[in-house]
């Protein structure tokens, strides 16, 4: 079904600059035919230009997109970043307490980029292809998984 749609669908037109056709981001999405149990029906766009690429392999790669490295980033904020907490409805019910939150933005701003940093590069995990890599791994920018002291010494 994707196959088909893919030799008429495009996520691109060209439009003329200096005389030449260039390819511009349509804002065409495509509805993704298979709904998460967590989220129900959504749609897919792709800002980089597929012209190369047979509706087959359009078609695989809409297939694979999701969002659960996101979430899982999301996930991983809430759990180990404890200055970013909610805050807490006291006993009493006079107020909010928050003696678990002591919030500064900038704080917060440097500890979600260190976990950020951490996740990407240090912190493997095994995907559906059950293969242990990083983030950073699969997207070809290291060829190995760092450890703490690679981050903070720059090794």
């Amino acid at each position: 079904m994707l196959e088909e749609m893919f030799k008429t669908h495009q996520f691109h037109e060209d439009v003329p600059i200096g005389g030449k056709m260039h390819p511009k981001w349509a804002k065409n999405p495509v509805e993704h035919p298979l709904p998460s149990v967590d989220q129900g029906w959504y749609s897919v766009d792709c800002t980089t230009n597929l012209s190369s690429y047979e509706p087959k392999d359009i078609a695989n790669m809409v297939l694979q997109v999701n969002d659960k490295s996101a979430s899982a980033f999301m996930q991983q904020i809430r759990k180990r970043i404890s200055i970013l907490e909610r805050p807490l409805e006291t006993a009493r019910g006079d107020g909010k307490s928050y003696m678990y939150a002591n919030f500064n933005p900038k704080y917060a701003h440097y500890a979600i980029t260190i976990l950020r940093t951490y996740y990407n590069f240090c912190l493997p995990f095994r995907s559906w292809d059950k293969s242990k890599l990083t983030p950073a791994q699969r997207l070809g920018l290291v060829n190995r998984a760092f450890t703490l002291k690679d981050i903070i010494y720059f090794k």
